[in-house]
């Protein structure tokens, strides 16, 4: 904000610090408001606080004056010793609470403690610059932008200041001396990362590591206070400054207790990956840059490729033998695979188990090739890489299941996924957890056991489903296995999936759409899990999901995924049940399409397609008319609905680093964001009167929100309607939602939009078949939705909105024809879906190494 001077103070003989506000932010503020607001500072008198001794104005400029210290700020000793004694860490950060604890107490909030604003004199804390950020930020407001400034460091900065929440309570304060004092203890803050978007998607989503697993003279007491202080919500962090100075001092710093297993503390609440969020711009923050990796990546090029597999429908996540010579991989529908071994020179596939009723997913080989790890109901099993009886490894989690896992390179350790969590499995228990990271899933263990490389953000990707290839970006993330330190690796606003090691461990290569179709990239990695100069493409047009190296880098198998997906339609049946093999085709091209929705009128249908090589909206008049693209950027967009007077579409997008809620005019006019949270808002349906958005939240088990516009145009701030569930949307008369409700196992339930107690539709109990997408009659009287059997086949329904007996519509028994999307839609007397043909096939390409 500011550029510092050593001045001279003629009237008092001294040297002081003369701080003069930047120019551009000067004039924001104007003088005389500056002035009035800096008088609150000035009174504050604290033997922990550094003075204001004057403020003023010179020409166009303003001013402050603060003493000169002689001693050192906490970051030049940081920067010296990187670590403190674990002494003077608590007294500085209990010097500092003092000084937060007073200041808060006569309504002043600092707003950007960091060690630069700490000095050292004299064996005595200092705080700096206190409430000068709270001034500019109250004379500011909403015009800071103007600057290209953001107040607050991303190390240091509360999830909710990363929000922009415009409210910073004290308890903002208390998470920054948390993160000063964690970094006082282990020489780092709690989350880095090699860009300020990359540190605050991690401030958003992740958990700081243990301290005491890595430094053991901390005493748990200590630990335990550090960690309240980080608390994501501010209502699970201490009251006061003085509640975590006492908390500091609770057992003595003489306390001697035996150090916890390296488990990080839960949160009371998951944060999504957020990246980018609010006004958190990069712009004025300083970030150390990335070291630049010397020569190319180990692979030189690639030579001959053979397809190693040939039936039709998936033959995907090829899994190398060590040696190179054989492949596992997993073969079916997209609901219903299994894992075969076939040799890379030829011969018939060999099934793994023989268990032809169970999805068996996402194989992995021991280091000496005799077993193959793999996924199946729910749980972690291996069998014999010769085919054989299947063995129980790590049991499935109560109320959950298990999307990801591998054998570490000595073969005693599994790292597995469950939900947003990474888990080490030794001796048959979990060990402990080793990193919460949003949605992980296909972990790789580097070839030493240090690191973990896994795919964050996109867990449906491959996992077997109705959502299964789901389009949605991910990153690739680096967790070190000593102490759980996440880096992030990739941006959050591409696909980036599957990540391999090299054998020396040096490379990480992995799949991505960044410059179009799925291409393989290669990223230099640091012994120390970070990142070292830009990604590297090694392909073009290879249109890859997934890869495998073999173990001394001489063979890569990958698969190529073509997908195509189309709306096709039918009449609402009048004598059901009846097939889809009648159906008429809506769309055409080589592309997959989602989210199909038809308007309240029936006469426009809209969708989102990958047609281009990012997702973007369309929309048709119906029943046959010419495809129209209704965005054109360079993000995708998901799950466009238009307004009540078509003038706008409303859709998700990632355009932030997280699903957030946009509304763009079809005049041309600039594109609105309508949410900027946490969370994983999407899927927003228009209210008829277009005044108000319902969406849901996917991040489990959901979250239903109304956010209403107001008479400017503008879009006020989204209402908790209710704190679970998913795909909500307004009946035509405005009056209801209705929704499928996560607690009752998908149950399809209509809730009023202002208040009132919700009524259950259709339970899934009385069908056995678990409800998807429900959608609404153009009269309000009836509710439709999808379902699926376990062997995918997909079926239509339709259930009374007021309650009663589902009526079974459509079933898709054609293979030839399946069904495998959730989302079902209604309009002019006809149902809307989408039906699908994925094919892949296993290639195995002779690798050229340096």
């Amino acid at each position: 904000m500011a550029t510092v001077y050593l001045a001279y103070d003629l009237r008092h003989d001294r040297r002081v610090a003369l701080k003069v506000l930047r120019a551009e932010l000067a004039a924001v503020i104007g003088a005389e408001r500056f002035l009035a607001e800096i008088k609150t500072t000035a009174n504050l008198q604290h033997p922990h606080i550094l003075p204001l001794f004057d403020s003023g104005t010179a020409d166009a400029f303003l001013y402050y004056v603060m003493p000169f210290v002689e001693g050192e700020s906490l970051r030049d000793r940081l920067t010296r010793e990187t670590q403190l004694p674990v002494d003077e860490a608590v007294k500085i950060a209990t010097e500092v609470a003092g000084a937060l604890d007073y200041a808060h107490r006569r309504g002043v909030v600092h707003r950007d403690i960091k060690p630069e604003n700490i000095l050292l004199a004299e064996g005595q804390a200092l705080v700096a610059d206190f409430g000068i950020a709270l001034a500019v930020t109250r004379i500011g407001g909403t015009r800071m932008t103007e600057t290209g400034m953001s107040l607050g460091t991303p190390h240091y900065m509360s999830p909710e200041q990363a929000m922009g929440e415009r409210e910073i309570t004290p308890k903002t304060d208390v998470y920054a001396l948390g993160c000063v004092l964690y970094e006082m203890l282990l020489g780092e803050p709690p989350f880095t990362g090699p860009t300020a978007q990359a540190v605050v998607a991690k401030v958003m989503t992740e958990k700081p590591g243990p301290i005491v697993a890595r430094r053991e003279r901390v005493p748990v007491h200590v630990e335990e206070a550090v960690f309240t202080a980080l608390e994501k919500l501010p209502a699970d962090r201490f009251g006061t400054a003085a509640e975590f100075a006492t908390a500091l001092a609770a057992a003595g710093t003489a306390a001697r207790m035996v150090p916890r297993p390296a488990i990080a503390r839960p949160t009371a609440r998951r944060w999504p990956f957020l990246a980018a969020a609010a006004a958190v711009a990069a712009a004025g923050f300083l970030v150390g840059a990335a070291i630049t990796g010397r020569g190319g990546p180990p692979i030189a090029g690639f030579g001959r490729a053979t397809k190693v597999t040939y039936d039709r429908g998936l033959e995907i996540m090829p899994a190398l033998s060590p040696d190179g010579r054989s492949v596992a991989y997993a073969a079916g529908t997209p609901v219903a695979l299994h894992v075969f071994v076939r040799q890379v020179a030829g011969g018939r596939p060999i099934p793994l188990t023989g268990d032809t009723t169970e999805v068996e997913w996402e194989p992995y080989w021991s280091a000496d090739g005799s077993r193959i790890l793999f996924l199946a109901r729910g749980g972690v099993f291996s069998a014999p890489s010769s085919g054989g009886e299947a063995r129980p490894e790590i049991p499935a989690p109560a109320g959950g299941s298990i999307v990801s896992a591998e054998w570490s390179p000595d073969g005693r350790t599994i790292a597995y996924v469950v939900d947003d969590s990474l888990f080490l499995w030794v001796n048959q228990r979990r060990e402990r957890l080793l990193a919460t990271i949003h949605k992980p899933a296909l972990c790789r263990w580097s070839p030493d056991g240090r690191l973990i490389a896994c795919a964050s953000g996109n867990a449906y990707y491959l996992e077997p489903g109705i959502v299964f290839a789901n389009l949605s970006p991910s990153r690739i993330v680096v967790v070190r296995v000593k102490d759980g330190v996440t880096a992030t690796v990739t941006d959050s606003t591409s696909l980036n999936q599957s990540p391999v090691w090299s054998r020396d461990g040096r490379w990480l290569y992995f799949v991505s759409d960044r410059d179009g179709p799925r291409d393989i990239f290669a990223q230099r990695i640091t012994s120390a899990g970070r990142t070292s100069g830009p990604p590297v493409r090694l392909t073009t047009g290879l249109g890859a999901q997934s890869i495998s190296l073999s173990a001394d880098d001489s063979r890569l198998a990958y698969t190529p995924l073509a997908a195509s997906s189309n709306v096709w339609s039918l009449p609402v049946p009048s004598h059901p049940p009846v097939t889809a093999t009648g159906a008429e085709q809506v769309t055409s091209g080589d592309q997959v399409i989602e989210e199909p929705y038809v308007t309240r009128d029936g006469r426009w249908l809209t969708w989102h397609s990958d047609l281009t090589g990012k997702g973007q909206a369309y929309r048709l008049a119906l029943p046959h008319g010419a495809p129209e693209r209704l965005t054109n950027d360079a993000y995708d967009d998901y799950a466009p609905a238009l307004s009540p007077d078509g003038r706008e579409v409303a859709f998700h997008s990632w355009r932030s680093g997280s699903r957030d809620i946009y509304v763009q005019p079809l005049d041309g006019g600039a594109v609105q964001q309508v949410t900027a949270s946490p969370r994983q808002e999407a899927v927003a349906r228009w209210s008829p009167d277009g005044r108000a958005l319902v969406f849901g939240d996917l991040n489990p088990p959901g979250g239903i929100w109304i956010v209403h516009r107001r008479p400017d145009g503008s879009w006020g701030s989204p209402v908790l309607r209710r704190a679970s569930g998913y795909w909500p949307d307004f009946s035509p008369d405005g009056r209801w939602l209705v929704f499928n409700h996560a607690q009752l196992g998908g149950a399809v339930a209509v809730l009023p939009v202002d208040s009132g107690p919700e009524r259950i539709v259709a339970d899934p109990a009385r069908i056995g078949a678990l409800p998807e997408v429900p959608s609404w009659s153009a009269d309000g009287r009836t509710v439709y939705y999808k379902s699926h059997d376990a062997r995918g086949v997909a079926f239509v329904w339709s259930v009374p909105a007021a309650g009663g007996a589902p009526t079974m519509l459509v079933r898709f028994d054609d293979p030839n024809h399946p069904s495998y999307r959730p989302e079902v839609t209604v309009g002019g007397g006809r149902l809307y879906f989408t039906e699908e043909d994925r094919q892949a096939d296993v290639y195995v390409m002779e690798v050229e190494r340096r």
